[in-house]
């Protein structure tokens, strides 16, 4: 049997080799959420960036006349943006251990869903009561198959990590809409549209920086 000074030595490296791990395990959470929150921000910019662009190339007097395409410049801003979307969109894989060829597919697979978003966020306009769901949707589409397919490239998929994000990934969804009901039910769908949409926009994407910070924590442990 251990002397006791032995014992006590050997329940103190353990302690604080298991707080060596928890510290670990919070850094790469947090890393990971601040990756999604980066690749947020780059992606909110490319948005913006682009509605600026449109607006700069396109002759709207010609719009409203007859139809028109907006300038050649367009495009090549169009798809440097693009290039640059992707390029945020890959900062949660590689937070995860992604690497090389397996960051560019999540990407693109990101990338995808940025353009769902875009499109239903159009639809909107029309039709409101589809194209809103389809759009916070889809804005909490792209985190979860951003965090999930980084991971494809080690097979670290379990239960407890999929059931996870799949529980979080639908309250953050449910929670946007229920923040776009609610202010529309306080001031209006008619008199106060884009407060309605922006509150349900920012409560998904909220998941940008949660979905990712979770998969890291469960594929850590």
């Amino acid at each position: 049997m251990a002397p006791f000074c032995a014992r006590g030595y050997h329940v103190a490296y353990l302690v604080e080799l298991w707080g060596g791990e928890v510290r670990r395990v919070w850094l790469r959470v947090a890393l990971a959420a601040g990756a999604g929150l980066a690749s947020l921000v780059v992606c909110s910019g490319v948005l913006v960036a682009i509605v600026v662009l449109f607006l700069n190339t396109t002759d709207w007097f010609v719009i409203l006349g007859s139809p028109s395409w907006p300038r050649p410049i367009f495009w090549v801003g169009l798809v440097i943006l693009i290039i640059v979307a992707a390029a945020g969109l890959s900062l949660p894989a590689r937070a995860l251990g992604a690497k090389r060829d397996h960051v560019t597919n999540t990407a693109v697979l990101s990338v995808l869903g940025l353009c769902a978003f875009v499109v239903f966020l159009v639809v909107s306009f029309v039709n409101p009561f589809v194209g809103v769901p389809l759009a916070l949707l889809a804005l909490v589409a792209t985190p979860v198959i951003g965090s999930l397919f980084a991971l494809r490239e080690d097979y670290h998929y379990t239960v407890r990590l999929i059931r996870a994000t799949g529980i979080a990934a639908v309250a953050i969804y449910c929670a946007s809409l229920f923040a776009y009901w609610i202010v529309t039910d306080a001031f209006g769908f008619t008199i106060d549209y884009w407060s309605s949409l922006f509150a349900g926009m920012v409560v998904a994407a909220s998941s940008w920086a949660v979905l990712p910070g979770i998969v890291a924590m469960l594929r850590s442990g």
